[in-house]
C-alpha cells in the first residue's frame, strides 16, 4: 500500500466516525462533496479541522486553506500534502 492509500484509509476511517449517522464515507469518490451528498454537516467540519491539525499539524492561516476545500477527500488529501511540502 502506498503513502497516499495509506493517508487515504486513515482518513476515510476517521470521517466515518464523524458521518451523520447510517452514512459511511467507504467507496465514496475523491470529488463527492460530503456536504452536498448529507454525509458529514457542519459540525463534522470543526472536527475535520480539528483532526487535521492534531494529527497533521495543519496551520489553516499559514496555509491559506478555505474550509470550503475540505468538503472532499481529494480536497483533505491535497491540504495534507501542502502542509507536507
Amino acid at each position: 500500500m502506498s503513502d497516499r492509500q495509506r493517508l487515504r484509509q486513515e482518513l476515510v476511517d476517521f470521517l466515518n466516525t464523524v458521518a451523520k449517522l447510517g452514512c459511511h464515507v467507504n467507496g465514496v469518490d475523491d470529488d463527492t462533496n460530503l456536504i452536498d451528498a448529507g454525509i458529514v454537516d457542519s459540525l463534522a467540519l470543526i472536527e475535520i479541522v480539528s483532526y487535521l491539525e492534531q494529527n497533521h499539524g495543519l496551520d489553516f492561516r499559514a496555509l491559506g486553506i478555505d474550509p470550503g476545500d475540505l468538503a472532499t477527500i481529494g480536497g483533505i488529501l491535497a491540504a495534507i500534502g501542502r502542509a507536507s511540502e
